[in-house]
């Protein structure tokens, strides 16, 4: 990735993404005119900032809408009302030939992988000016506690983008510092193992500076903590447990934490989770409000503007008839046309689109927990099974542990367990590819190097240093 795009362009962009949508901390310069040295001046204005970080992940092509639902769609969850190939391109891993012949992968050309690719980039750019930036501040305007907590978040941040793209798209660009008008260098494109060092360096270093609970207030809820930068950690070091090291005690040891000394709760009915922000289970959720809607809660829904909506019966097919959490995930159409279609009932507050979204919670950190403690067991272990028996019993599905006849058989029911828990979270796809299960759940995903997206084909002519992933055309 060219660092071409000037610091001083995308820090004026995300402040005034946040000056226009948010309280107004300063006033709105022309673009060109901003340098991160004039935003960095004083703590409401680094504060702003961070919050601009914060608004650059609710836009349509980030976690506000594209980085769920990309990843729903390629685990074969969701349709879309006009098949656009754009979409089933995803669901169907490649290009599906009419005649029945064998397919062609999925193109670099696909608008939604530029978009996804793009913003997380920003967001990045943005939270690589606040790391810089934050600890050069002069003590006599923020104390050192503040910038701990401020340089805490926008590595929590940076942490989370990363990890996605390497999910995403395997070896990218690792950009560590503000994108500026001094050099014509490419950053280097890392391979996976050198992304998770950084993601792991960046949390371990949020967990050291973050306090334990950003505030009660309500400018500060959603803002990253140290008990969200753990949970965050414990996913990963699962991931690079099963993608490099083999060794799961760190995702035992974090999860474990955060169950045990985090002070978070399951809430007693599943369907509270959307129905209430910030419920006890939420450790760290994305604040909408009707400032700032929710795109993916706008997109689906029972309405007359939806256009995304669970695949066939195959959502509803997963769950057994008593899952609690069924009729809180999907639930069929009420319009007489539209009484076969299984439509999303997870995001209920549509009119406006305010939904909150809680990023990470703690039914999935038990789900970790049950993971990584068992490998750590190499047993389907007690310690273990209270974790998975936790969000099972609360779903109203609870199985007893002779059920599970073998190690293999139990991780893979803790995967599908995860998969009914955390439908249309945007996890799923990348849990299955963690594994290898994938290739047994989706019929037309042939091979494991489809596990990953291809780069965009646009960033081929912004950086022709880049390789392109295996199995995909070069651009």
């Amino acid at each position: 990735m060219k660092t071409k795009n000037t610091a001083v362009l995308f820090f004026a962009l995300f402040v005034t993404i946040f000056t226009t949508s948010c309280n107004d901390f300063l006033d709105r310069m022309p673009v060109a005119q901003r340098s991160p040295e004039s935003i960095f001046t004083s703590e409401e204005s680094a504060n702003a900032a961070v919050n601009g970080m914060y608004r650059s992940m609710m836009n349509s092509f980030s976690y506000g809408q594209a980085i769920l639902m990309i990843p729903e769609f390629s685990a074969n969850h969701l349709a879309h009302v006009s098949s656009f190939p754009e979409f089933e391109n995803f669901a169907t891993h490649g290009i599906i030939n009419p005649d029945g012949g064998t397919s062609q992968p999925l193109p670099p050309s696909n608008i939604w992988l530029a978009n996804m690719w793009q913003v997380s980039y920003q967001t990045i750019n943005a939270a690589n000016g606040i790391i810089m930036m934050v600890p050069q501040m002069d003590a006599a305007v923020i104390s050192d506690e503040r910038k701990g907590q401020l340089e805490g978040e926008a590595r929590f941040i940076r942490a989370l983008h990363y990890f996605f793209l390497a999910r995403a798209f395997g070896n990218v660009p690792l950009e560590l510092t503000p994108s500026g008008e001094q050099t014509d260098e490419y950053a280097p494109q890392a391979n996976t193992e050198q992304l998770y060092t950084q993601i792991i360096e960046d949390l371990t270093r949020a967990v050291e500076i973050l306090p334990l609970s950003a505030g009660s207030g309500l400018a500060q809820k959603g803002r990253a903590n140290r008990w969200a930068a753990k949970a965050l950690l414990a996913k990963v070091y699962l991931y690079h447990a099963t993608k490099f090291s083999n060794d799961y005690s760190e995702a035992v040891r974090l999860s474990e934490d955060v169950i045990q000394n985090g002070g978070f709760n399951l809430v007693d009915n599943y369907i509270n989770i959307w129905q209430t922000e910030n419920t006890t289970e939420s450790i760290f959720e994305l604040q909408f409000d009707e400032q700032a809607t929710n795109p993916w809660a706008n997109e689906i829904g029972d309405n007359d503007g939806n256009r995304t909506f669970a695949r066939g019966n195959v959502v509803a097919n997963l769950y057994d008839s008593l899952d609690i959490r069924k009729a809180a995930t999907v639930r069929l159409g009420t319009r007489a046309d539209l009484t076969d279609r299984w439509y999303i009932a997870k995001y209920p507050n549509i009119v406006p689109a305010t939904q909150n979204f809680p990023l990470i919670r703690l039914a999935e950190v038990y789900l970790i927990h049950a993971e990584a403690r068992a490998r750590v067991d190499n047993a389907v272990s007690n310690a273990s099974y209270q974790s998975l028996a936790a969000v099972q019993a609360r779903a109203g599905v609870l199985q007893p542990i002779g059920s599970y006849t073998s190690l293999d058989e139990y991780i893979v029911a803790i995967q599908e367990e995860k998969e009914k828990e955390l439908m249309f979270e945007g996890e799923t796809w990348f849990d299955y590819c963690r594994t290898g299960l994938a290739l047994s759940k989706y019929s037309t995903l042939t091979n494991e190097q489809y596990f990953i997206y291809p780069i965009p084909a646009a960033q081929f002519q912004v950086d022709p240093t880049l390789v392109q992933n295996p199995g995909y055309n070069p651009s």
